[in-house]
């Protein structure tokens, strides 16, 4: 009678291979050195995965599952917000704060979620070209380009956004921001302000980088200058 697999042990593996695919990248990380992690034999390892790609494919699934969740809970907010009805520009305000506050919440989200991924995002940017796993995180920011593209649209058609910049590259500029932020969690040891990092970015992402006085500058007209009379003697 073939023996039981440990549900315990199989939590073991997956957490020692996340270090261990981390420490190695997929192609050169070994069975041998997760189970030694982890206090288990190889025949262990087996009882529960066929390879250790089976193995990292399973914790990939985690990070997508988790992922989807999030990209889905934002899409249900949104639709929920517009399907009472967009008002005109005028009487927006209300209307403008919950988006904002829906963008906010989802944000840190999302930054919480990377944070605890991070070792799995920093293999699949960094160690798995090559491999089957090499496109999945691509996949997955064209995804939410997608639908950072569709929530564009949405508001072009309730004119609350301008006409002249395309929704796609919104949508390029925003997950291109959140991949290289990922990047950056990858590096650090201790988790950052998140409250402060989702402010930062949602001021950017709305106003860009110059300062008030700058865009009160460029939105007030120049004044005409008084032609000088030369005097007559």
């Amino acid at each position: 009678m073939a023996r039981p697999a440990d549900p315990h042990a199989r939590s073991s593996l997956l957490t020692a291979a996340r270090r261990e695919f981390v420490r190695s990248g997929i192609q050169k990380a070994r069975i041998e050195d997760i189970t030694q992690a982890c206090g288990l034999s190889k025949g262990a390892f087996y009882l529960h995965f066929e390879s250790k790609e089976a193995l990292f494919r399973e914790v990939v699934h985690g990070l997508e599952r988790e992922f989807e969740a999030l990209r889905q809970a934002r899409e249900d907010a949104y639709a929920e917000l517009i399907s009472r009805g967009v008002p005109s520009r005028r009487r927006a305000g209300p209307f403008i704060t919950e988006l904002t506050q829906i963008d906010a919440r989802e944000d840190r989200r999302l930054l919480e979620l990377l944070w605890n991924w991070r070792d799995v995002t920093d293999v699949l940017l960094r160690g798995s070209q090559g491999t089957e796993f090499e496109g999945i995180l691509w996949e997955m920011l064209d995804r939410e380009v997608s639908r950072v593209e569709l929530e564009c649209r949405a508001l072009k058609d309730a004119k609350l956004m301008r006409d002249d910049v395309p929704g796609d590259v919104v949508g390029l500029m925003i997950v291109g921001t959140y991949l290289l932020v990922a990047r950056k969690l990858s590096t650090l040891t201790a988790q950052p302000d998140f409250e402060h990092w989702v402010r930062s970015l949602q001021t950017l992402i709305a106003e860009g980088t110059s300062s008030p006085e700058l865009r009160a500058r460029l939105a007030s007209p120049p004044k005409k200058k008084k032609p000088v009379r030369s005097k007559q003697r």
